[in-house]
């Protein structure tokens, strides 16, 4: 791998490393976000604390920050490809920007999964819908959704080195929500 290829890493991770969610809290909404609510940059905080309109700009925008990279930056090179492959997630969650505290990752791994298998994503939206629909609780149906798009890409696709990449960043989604998982363990989880 050339010293140039690694550049599209690190792009990857810059790309990542974008809080849309505080900016648009900021220019759009009532600001403060990361006093706000569970004090995240992620869209579910944005949804509660600046409504339904910002929220969906930065799921689109944490999505689309991720798929770009990783759909388009084929090096050809496969260590270099699995690192674009988690560095726009790992840059949402560790931003230099924001001293690497950031959001916990879903919607830049779903857009990971996207550019690599349509279907993945298909699948892990449905299995999210159904588990939000019966539950209501956000961290539940997306640390179900992100579990079982590692299920369905292995029966699809099962590509070791990318499930591998893919296994990392669900662990790393999973200990971002270590507070969620206490709440939900404490029963005081909020619904949406």
């Amino acid at each position: 791998m050339s010293v140039q290829q690694y550049l599209y890493p690190l792009l990857a991770y810059f790309l990542g490393s974008i809080p849309f969610g505080l900016i648009f809290s900021e220019l759009f909404g009532s600001g403060g976000l990361r006093e706000k609510g569970s004090k995240n940059i992620g869209s579910t905080n944005v949804l509660r604390t600046q409504g339904k309109l910002l929220g969906a700009m930065t799921l689109v925008c944490d999505f689309s920050k991720a798929f770009i990279p990783c759909y388009f930056f084929d090096v050809g090179d496969l260590v270099c490809n699995l690192l674009i492959l988690v560095a726009p997630t790992i840059g949402h969650m560790f931003p230099i920007w924001l001293k690497f505290k950031g959001g916990k990752g879903v919607a830049t791994f779903l857009g990971t999964i996207g550019a690599i298998s349509w279907a993945v994503l298909l699948g892990a939206g449905l299995i999210w819908g159904a588990v939000f629909a019966a539950c209501r609780i956000s961290s539940v149906s997306c640390l179900i959704a992100v579990s079982s798009s590692l299920l369905i890409y292995r029966y699809i696709q099962n590509d070791i080195f990318v499930m591998s990449a893919l296994l990392f960043l669900v662990i790393l989604i999973f200990v971002k929500h270590k507070d969620n998982l206490i709440r939900l363990h404490n029963n005081q989880e909020k619904r949406l």
